[in-house]
């Protein structure tokens, strides 16, 4: 199983030097990978419900910095060497795809073909419509957007006439560098948003909301993955927030992804608690020294 972990993007940790800091100390002791989530704005009152909390809400001020997902991977790709550089999960629908398809083949050239796109269809209706982005057509658009960006990196010259976007005898280059393609991981438990990732994805990113059904969840997605004409047994499962790091709770985080590996899962995302950022660096090795080997094997 491979293992991966957030990178300081929201608020005070989020500064160039700690940043910097802490993504070379995972690069070097052997995570997998080095996430990013998105947000363009926020919003004063947070007037939609966030799906992942129990309160509905994102968890910090709306006034914190927060850093813009691909421009803070680009960085990244000039100060590590290794680990994938992914986002879990950039809101396709709400981009511009035709741009970010450019964007993104870029930082997988910059990076030496490590770029992972983790995207998803969204949740919050104001930030759609403060892009001036119709929310309640996003899911037929992430339809469009997932088809034009795969043409748009691997074709010569693209021929896409979609209800939503266009290109026709358009030309992106470079194409993404790493065999196989950039890898294109979903994120969301609906079963439209399953059927997805079946019909245009590699992998499923889970979240621990996924857990109590994952087996029959992602048996929809190959489902559709059959019905597509595609592999169902090359999908893959990772899971965002699958642990998080505090100076007490290494073994449990540990034992947590074990499970999750006996249960098949490729890519476990960790985080650090927003409480220990200060020593961040030492729970990061602290936890490659005794536990990586074992669950990376």
């Amino acid at each position: 199983m491979e293992i991966g972990i957030h990178v300081p993007q929201v608020g005070p940790p989020a500064n160039t030097d700690n940043i910097a800091s802490f993504a070379k100390t995972a690069d070097a002791a052997g995570y997998d990978g080095l996430w990013v989530f998105d947000h363009v704005v926020l919003q004063k009152e947070q007037q939609s419900k966030y799906p992942y909390s129990p309160d509905g809400k994102l968890g910090f001020p709306p006034t914190m910095d927060f850093l813009e997902p691909l421009t803070l991977l680009t960085f990244l790709a000039g100060i590590t060497e290794r680990a994938r550089l992914g986002t879990s999960v950039l809101v396709l629908p709400m981009r511009q795809p035709v741009l970010h398809a450019k964007i993104m083949a870029t930082i997988d050239f910059l990076s030496g073909g490590r770029f992972v796109f983790g995207a998803g269809v969204g949740w919050w209706k104001q930030e759609f419509e403060v892009l001036s982005v119709p929310f309640e057509t996003r899911g037929k658009r992430m339809d469009e957007c997932l088809q034009l960006v795969k043409a748009l990196w691997t074709d010569e010259f693209v021929n896409f006439q979609g209800e939503f976007y266009q290109a026709v005898d358009w030309t992106c280059n470079p194409k993404p560098v790493q065999e196989g393609g950039i890898p294109i991981w979903l994120g969301g438990g609906s079963k439209g948003q399953l059927r997805r990732i079946g019909k245009y994805a590699d992998g499923w990113l889970a979240t621990p909301l996924s857990m109590a059904t994952l087996d029959d969840d992602f048996a929809i997605a190959k489902e559709a993955a059959v019905a597509a004409g595609r592999d169902p047994d090359a999908l893959t499962i990772s899971i965002e927030a699958a642990g998080v790091l505090t100076p007490d709770g290494l073994e449990q985080t540990a034992e947590s992804l074990s499970k999750l590996k006996e249960r098949g899962v490729f890519h476990a995302i960790l985080g650090v608690h927003p409480r220990h950022m200060a020593n961040a660096n030492q729970l990061i090795e602290d936890f490659a020294a005794k536990h990586m080997q074992q669950l990376q094997a």
